[in-house]
């Protein structure tokens, strides 16, 4: 498995990319019209490690922070099926979440304007959003919280609009076997103890079991 993989930045990439193909139509996107270019763009929609609040002043911006994600464990281990003698088995699960776009200008009207036109998108585009991302199964709970200030150390404060929302994501994963099959092993067990025969070789197949993750 990669260093860099992360079941819950595919979904906070995925909720980025579909705001930011939203915001780049000009039908949709009114004064707040997304480009990829930075200096070409009117808002700014990136993570909440991407900008401060100095950007914040210069142009408003949506900025998506996860909250808590947590495995639906749906069915035993989330099992769905073989792959095949000596390949590994196929999991499968739904990935429940929370993610927070936060709308934020140095103007309160404007992140008030922002906030809502991000609230209407995930209430009014749910096929849309689901077409775009086949993998996310379900998103409610949107709501449209109130405007706070974010006090910061440079000339204005900023106001702050969040949006809330829960998500739904399936994920699958294949457990397959690396190195050579192992072959002749047999397990026996005691009710009262669970010992095994050939315990050596039966823990040497576990340890080359290693997950790896498919779409």
């Amino acid at each position: 498995m990669p260093k860099s993989f992360s079941v819950t930045d595919f979904t906070k990439d995925a909720i980025l990319g579909v705001l930011q193909e939203f915001f780049s139509n000009e039908n949709n996107a009114g004064e707040f019209l997304w480009r990829a270019d930075i200096k070409q763009s009117k808002i700014l929609i990136a993570d909440k490690y991407t900008l401060n609040l100095e950007d914040v002043e210069k142009k408003p911006s949506i900025v998506v922070i996860r909250g808590a994600q947590s495995w639906g464990r749906r069915g035993i281990d989330q099992f769905q099926g073989w792959e095949g003698p000596n390949t590994g088995s196929r999991h499968t699960d739904i990935i429940l979440g929370t993610f927070n776009c936060t709308c934020m200008s140095a103007n309160g009207l404007e992140a008030e304007s922002l906030a809502d036109t991000v609230f209407a998108f995930f209430s009014f585009f749910k096929k849309v959003l689901r077409s775009k991302v086949p993998a996310l199964q379900d998103l409610q709970g949107v709501a449209l919280g109130e405007e706070l200030v974010a006090v910061s150390d440079s000339k204005q404060d900023v106001s702050v609009v969040p949006v809330t929302i829960s998500t739904a994501f399936q994920w699958s994963w294949l457990v397959e076997q690396r190195g050579k099959p192992v072959e002749n092993v047999n397990v026996t067990t005691r009710e009262s103890h669970g010992t095994t025969k050939n315990g050596q070789a039966f823990d040497k197949f576990l340890a080359s079991a290693r997950p790896k993750f498919v779409a």
